[in-house]
């Protein structure tokens, strides 16, 4: 069976820091907020809210049970997708081609669970696109960098079926 959690139908909701917000689906939210995080208005002029990560931020989601994996509905917003100054810097006294690099990461994500923990590095898209993340694990957390901001308008999960 799988869980489903869509956040257009929300309504908006500023998630303070270390506060939970309990989903219809099971799924429990916990923000530490650095900058902000919550339920706003779609960025994308769509009708509905959408989870929102802002910059600098950590963000747990915690399915209640241990889940077998979940397809995450996301966008990237942020100033910088590229290499930063300091990146440019370094390229050139290690004398390499900044072109050929790829950018660091926006975001990360920590799948933690009865198994151990794991560390995914974010994919960065400017436009609605999905990404499968493998489990088991139970808690999601979400960690973001400055100069970006995550959109999550849903994800699905499909708990963990032990024999």
């Amino acid at each position: 069976m799988e869980c489903h959690q869509h956040f257009a139908r929300m309504q908006p909701h500023h998630f303070k820091p270390h506060d939970i917000w309990q989903g219809n689906s099971g799924l429990s939210i916990t923000s530490n907020c650095t900058s902000y995080a919550g339920l706003y208005q779609d960025f994308q002029g769509n009708p509905g809210t959408e989870l929102v990560i802002g910059e600098n931020n950590d963000l747990q989601i915690d399915f209640g049970k241990e889940i077998d994996c979940v397809m995450l509905d996301f966008y990237v917003v942020s100033d910088c997708p590229g290499l930063d100054e300091d990146d440019l810097i370094e390229c050139d006294y290690l004398g390499l081609r900044p072109d050929l690099l790829d950018a660091p990461p926006l975001y990360w994500l920590t799948l933690s669970g009865q198994s151990g923990t794991e560390y995914v590095p974010g994919v960065y898209a400017s436009t609605p696109t999905r990404q499968l993340l493998l489990g088991p694990f139970r808690r999601l957390t979400i960690s973001t960098k400055q100069a970006s901001t995550l959109h999550i308008p849903a994800l699905s999960w499909r708990p963990l079926l032990r024999h």
